[in-house]
């Protein structure tokens, strides 16, 4: 009798142990910079990263029929090119603080899958 609970407990463990596994191997996500990106080389290209920088003066493409946003994002004085589907997003101007989440392509360009527009400064107070 004891037999059958003690396996039954060690099955119920491993399974729970394998879903803990693999829900948290699926959302793990690095959060770098632009510069700390680029200096990884081809060491993210298949991860699922977070890159935080600003929006670039360089120009912002929007295609509208196709919901395509490209732009660059810049920190350090380095520039990474980004292609985003989707929406775009509100409050997304040159200058602002952006987070993109996505993958790195050996082409050079970050395809995001996600795009978090960081509070602007005007909503911290004034010292």
């Amino acid at each position: 009798m004891k037999k059958k609970y003690l396996i039954g407990g060690v099955i119920l463990i491993l399974v729970v142990g394998y879903l803990l596994y693999l829900s948290f191997g699926s959302s793990v996500s690095y959060y770098l910079t632009v510069s700390e990106f680029l200096e990884s080389g081809s060491e993210f290209h298949d991860t699922n990263v977070r890159v935080a920088g600003k929006i670039a003066d360089s120009p912002v493409d929007w295609n509208a029929a196709d919901l395509e946003l490209r732009f660059d994002i810049t920190e350090g004085g380095r520039n990474l090119p980004v292609i985003y589907q989707g929406a775009k997003p509100s409050g997304f101007k040159v200058g602002s603080n952006i987070l993109v989440e996505g993958k790195g392509h050996p082409d050079g360009v970050f395809r995001a899958s996600q795009i978090i527009m960081k509070c602007p400064s005007k909503y911290e107070p004034v010292e």
